[in-house]
Parts: structure tokens; sequence; C-alpha cells
């Protein structure tokens, strides 16, 4: 799960990305002319680009070793804000449903390789005996990594349907942050960034508040 001490990490990562992105000139101008080229060169295989974008995105919905944040500078440049945060939106909403998907009619044997048996003892009986707490579901989305309940909401044949409304529901958060947060970084907007950085900061530890507190009863 993810944890305050975790959130203060990345929050800490961050800032130390921005700093030095900020500070050096060369740092600044090397990154923009990376994500400039390749920019460039999806915006002239435009289809080619969106759909090599949007798989990037499904797969890091299903698997926790690769995330798609990194390609948004590249997808805001070539696409703009709106067209990004609707490939993001709609690309992590369809990796939720292949996980559910896998997880339902593959199971165990195919899940326990990509999540380890750990994480799903952990989990696997809270999901079991809370299949009636929709608002535990949604929290369990904001919360816990992706691929996680995905992956065990479909083993323990939780309502598709529900499923789905609850994903799309923590899914846009994620998206309008990782949208217009990425952005602040890029342009060097610094009361943006304060200001979805607090947000963002606050909202979660919101979650793990309010996840923890469902848990325990």
């Amino acid at each position: 799960m993810i944890t305050q001490s975790k959130i203060l990490k990345i929050i800490a990562g961050i800032v130390v990305f921005v700093v030095i992105f900020w500070g050096s000139t060369i740092i600044e101008n090397y990154v923009h002319t990376i994500v400039g080229f390749l920019a460039n060169y999806i915006d002239n295989r435009s289809w080619m680009g969106a759909g090599v974008f949007m798989v990037l995105a499904v797969l890091s919905v299903m698997f926790v070793f690769f995330s798609s944040i990194w390609l948004v500078p590249i997808a805001l440049l070539a696409w703009g804000n709106t067209l990004t945060a609707i490939m993001l939106f709609s690309s992590w909403l369809l990796g939720g449903i292949f996980s559910y998907l896998i997880g339902k009619y593959i199971g165990y044997p195919i899940v326990r390789k990509i999540i380890s048996e750990e994480k799903i003892n952990n989990y696997s009986d809270i999901f079991s005996q809370t299949r009636e707490s929709f608002s535990l579901i949604v929290l369990s989305r904001f919360v816990l990594p992706s691929e996680v309940p995905s992956y065990l909401l479909g083993m323990v044949r939780y309502p598709f349907l529900k499923y789905l409304l609850a994903t799309a529901i923590s899914e846009i958060p994620y998206v309008f942050f990782a949208v217009y947060f990425v952005e602040a970084i890029i342009k060097k907007n610094t009361i943006t960034f304060l200001i979805f950085g607090i947000l963002w900061l606050g909202f979660a530890l919101l979650m793990i508040r309010l996840y923890k507190k469902m848990t325990k009863k």
C-alpha cells in the first residue's frame, strides 16, 4: 500500500528533480531537445504514435515495473492537454479491464506471476470480505498500486460494472494531476506546480486515512 512515508519520498524526489531541472540550463535544454524530437516524430506519424502511447499506458496499469508518466511530456507537446488526458484515461481504464478479466478467467496461476504472493495474501481477504462495500473498492483504486485491486477483484468475481465505475472514478484525479502537474514542470509555472503539489499531497493523505479506517472495521 502507498503509505505516508512513501508519499513523502515521492514528493522529495519530485522536488529534487524540479530544482535540478529548473536550475540547470544544460539539463533543461537537453530534456527539451529529446522531448521535442520525439514529439515531432510522433506528430509526423500521428496514428502510429497515438497507438504506441496508448499501448504503453495500458501496460503501465497492468504491470508494476513500468510507468506511463514519463511519456506525458512527449504527449503534451504532440497532442495537447485535452487529447493527452482522454488517451490516458481511456488507456488506464482499458488496462484495468484487461487486468480484471485476467484475474477472473485465468486467476491465480497467472496473477501470482504478476503480483507477489505476499500482496495477494495481504489483500485477497479484504476484497473477498468487502465485496459489497463500493466505497472501499473506490478507495483501494486510489491507494493501492494499480495492478493489485484489478487482478484481485477479478479473482473474487466482483461485479464488473461496479468495478468499471470504481476504476473510472479513481482514474479521473490521476489523469488530471498527471497532465497539468507535468505541464507546470515543463513550463516552469511555479504557482501551478505548488497548487497541484499541495492538493495532491492532501488528497493522497486523506485517501490513505480513509482506507485504513475502513479496512480496520
